[in-house]
């Protein structure tokens, strides 16, 4: 027979308390640890939480909104941040206390397989057994269990008799007259507890009431003995190894471990950004208001004025005399200036200099003459005796008379120390510097003349008259160049670009 039953009955959509429970309910339906949970988790973290914020409000105080609740989102931050600090110890504490607790099952189950040659070989085991605390403490149990059944007024059968011999490190069977005085007093008091009056010797009650409390005095000291050498060993040896299990312990590598880690972690770095951002807040308003400050309390900077520069004496000035008007400029003979002194001052604009043509005859530019085929022009001079020194006779071309300096001879050549400098007259030309060049005067004869090939230098060195592509002399300018060729003198001076100037002296 089958039977249907009632529907589940819906809820009470009128009974607002049982919602309200029901809702708190289904909130925790999935949940594991509740370590990223936003909500407090129960009244008692809600309280702190409220607590965090209101002490973290006053300590630090918030003069708007926005700081205050930056504070409050830290000071929750923090209670989570504890939520997962309290469940990262406990699961420390707790992982740290099995790991303990598995050490010991280790060390007391090899103690077990150790004892169960205890019957084939006592005096090795039990000599074993005593180097560790957990030997001792097997040693002790058993010890413990041979005096619970004396205390019961109940004698030892003949295989715990043997059993008791060999926890003392004996063989398991009866002493002779010149044994050891401890397993023949135990042998012959259990053996009295037993009923056997012809076990008993000089020096030992022979009543079984007697000789059970002699025996189990006798079984107390052997557990005290056992108890010191215990705690000795835990001490120095046992022990240290305990609170290195129990160190170990507290490193939870697992996936939940790592989980907490990061939990914890995070609620750290989000509590860390809130208080940060509330710094971060309080340095901008306080930049912002010194800026204020700055600006309602100081005034604008003065413009001050550039000191004029003080006037130069008239004295101290490096600048030559303007000649008057009407003074005459001195000048040599045949209208010519003195050398060394300057041409007649102009008044006005320098006159426009003359339009170069456009189109000039390859043998009128100023480039260097190409070298005869078949000849090298950078060659040494393989003739040391025909090379030319200051002094000597200089040939010059009858048609050459280009002003142009030589490519060869230097802009400056150095004074020799052989000849000494001597000055110009009007009468005659000396070795010396040569003047400036001066203006052109009306006395100036421009003939040009067409350039004459270069003569071949690896003879008599002379002065080659064509021009070496050289720019029309300047204000810084040697001079004119001179060369002696038997009693004449021939002098070439610079003047206005693009013009030969030659000027022929007797």
């Amino acid at each position: 027979m089958s039977t249907i039953a009632d529907p589940p009955s819906a809820p009470n959509p009128g009974d607002p308390t049982r919602d309200r429970f029901g809702r708190l309910r289904s909130r925790h339906n999935a949940r594991t640890h509740g370590l990223t949970a936003a909500l407090p988790d129960g009244e008692a973290e809600a309280a702190a939480m409220q607590a965090f914020a209101d002490r973290w409000a006053a300590q630090l105080g918030s003069e708007v909104e926005a700081e205050e609740a930056l504070i409050r989102a830290a000071a929750v931050a923090y209670a989570r941040f504890e939520r997962c600090r309290k469940a990262e110890e406990a699961a420390l504490r707790d992982a740290s206390r099995l790991a303990v607790e598995r050490w010991e099952r280790r060390k007391r189950h090899a103690v077990r397989r150790k004892a169960q040659d205890l019957a084939r070989d006592p005096i090795a085991i039990v000599a074993e057994l005593e180097t560790s605390s957990f030997g001792c403490e097997w040693l002790q149990r058993h010890w413990q269990r041979l005096d619970a059944k004396l205390a019961q007024g109940v004698a030892w059968d003949p295989r715990e008799l043997a059993f008791a011999m060999t926890l003392l490190g004996l063989l398991p069977m009866p002493p002779g007259p010149g044994g050891d005085p401890i397993a023949r007093q135990i042998w012959s008091l259990a053996r009295i507890v037993s009923g056997d009056r012809q076990a008993a010797v000089d020096g030992l009650p022979g009543d079984p009431e007697a000789a059970r409390v002699a025996l189990r005095r006798r079984i107390a000291e052997e557990f005290d003995r056992l108890d010191r050498l215990r705690a000795d060993l835990w001490e120095h040896q046992d022990g240290p190894e305990a609170e290195a299990i129990a160190r170990s312990g507290l490193v939870d590598s697992s996936k939940e471990g790592q989980l907490r880690q990061r939990y914890r972690r995070e609620a750290f770095s989000e509590m860390i950004r809130g208080i940060n951002q509330v710094m971060r807040i309080r340095v901008e308003r306080s930049r912002d208001d010194d800026r204020q400050w700055r600006r309602a309390h100081t005034s604008p900077p003065r413009p001050h004025p550039e000191p004029a520069p003080p006037p130069i004496p008239a004295g101290s000035r490096d600048e030559p005399p303007l000649p008057s008007a009407g003074e005459p400029e001195p000048s040599g003979p045949g209208g010519e200036s003195r050398p060394g002194q300057a041409g007649p001052s102009r008044v006005g604009p320098e006159p426009p200099s003359p339009p170069t043509p456009s189109f000039v005859p390859a043998s009128h530019r100023n480039e260097p003459p190409k070298p005869p085929s078949g000849t090298d022009s950078h060659r040494r001079n393989t003739e040391s005796c025909k090379t030319f020194l200051p002094g000597d006779a200089v040939e010059v071309p009858e048609g050459d008379r280009r002003t142009e300096p030589s490519a060869e001879a230097p802009a400056a050549a150095p004074p020799d120390a052989r000849f000494p400098a001597e000055r110009s007259s009007p009468g005659g030309v000396g070795r010396g510097a040569a003047p400036a060049p001066g203006p052109v005067g009306p006395g100036d004869v421009f003939s040009p003349a067409p350039p004459s090939p270069r003569p071949d230098l690896r003879g008599r060195r002379s002065i080659a008259s064509a021009g070496a592509g050289r720019p029309s002399p300047g204000p810084c300018d040697p001079g004119p160049v001179r060369a002696e060729s038997g009693g004449a003198a021939v002098e070439a001076a610079s003047g206005p670009p693009g013009l030969p100037n030659v000027r022929a002296k007797p």
